[in-house]
């Protein structure tokens, strides 16, 4: 696959932060919550994806990287019941709507939930087995220095697993009109992996009822 060697970070990012947009980047209120239903819906497919490749081994510590609506979350936590599930969200709206749902699991000490983002991961270096985000590489504002964030709260050897929406053959697309979500290319976060550091870098592309997805592997 071709490099994007004029990737920007612009290019990929909300054009108006007013518009129903950028419900998707960081949801507010009660379109928030109707944005996160239709992640909810629309992602399934994506978000089943990334927990196979995740491969979750009972005891695994394990951070989610805008955790949304929380279902992939919860998924995480009973795939390592003897474990730690971790989420860093922008959401205030978010973080209090899947906080109140896991209860049980944050007052055992199983689940924590933080406001955060990519850019300031609240959490202290090789931190994390597995690291999981879905749909969010679009809205990083530095792609570079984020990856090295997430590379940094990942222990030696952990795993971290992006899936993001892509063409089915790359090509000059961004946002396009009408569009709730943008595309983004497969080699391009190959690339943003591999000069943050990470190894082993790969990506299945594969169709889910509606959309194509990447699903990306990289080791520390």
């Amino acid at each position: 696959m071709r490099l994007h060697e004029n990737l920007t970070v612009p290019d990929y990012q909300v054009p108006d932060p007013t518009s129903f947009r950028e419900q998707f980047r960081k949801p507010t209120g009660f379109m928030g919550k109707v944005a996160a239903f239709l992640m909810a819906v629309g992602n399934a497919p994506a978000n089943r994806l990334a927990i196979a490749a995740l491969n979750l081994k009972p005891a695994d510590r394990v951070l989610e990287i805008g955790f949304g609506h929380g279902r992939t979350l919860e998924r995480a936590a009973a795939l390592a019941p003897q474990g730690f599930a971790a989420g860093v969200d922008p959401s205030e709206t978010m973080v209090a709507q899947v906080e109140h749902r896991n209860a049980d699991r944050i007052h055992a000490g199983r689940m924590e939930l933080k406001l955060g983002t990519v850019s300031h991961i609240p959490y202290p270096d090789a931190h994390f087995d597995k690291v999981l985000s879905v749909n969010t590489i679009y809205f990083w504002p530095d792609h570079h220095n984020d990856a090295k964030e997430i590379r940094r709260v990942l222990k030696d050897g952990g795993l971290l697993v992006l899936g993001f929406r892509v063409l089915e053959l790359e090509g000059p697309v961004r946002w396009s009109p009408g569009e709730g979500m943008p595309y983004f290319f497969a080699s391009d976060a190959r690339r943003i992996l591999e000069n943050a550091g990470f190894r082993d870098v790969s990506a299945q592309v594969k169709k889910t009822p509606l959309m194509w997805v990447a699903i990306m592997t990289a080791h520390k």
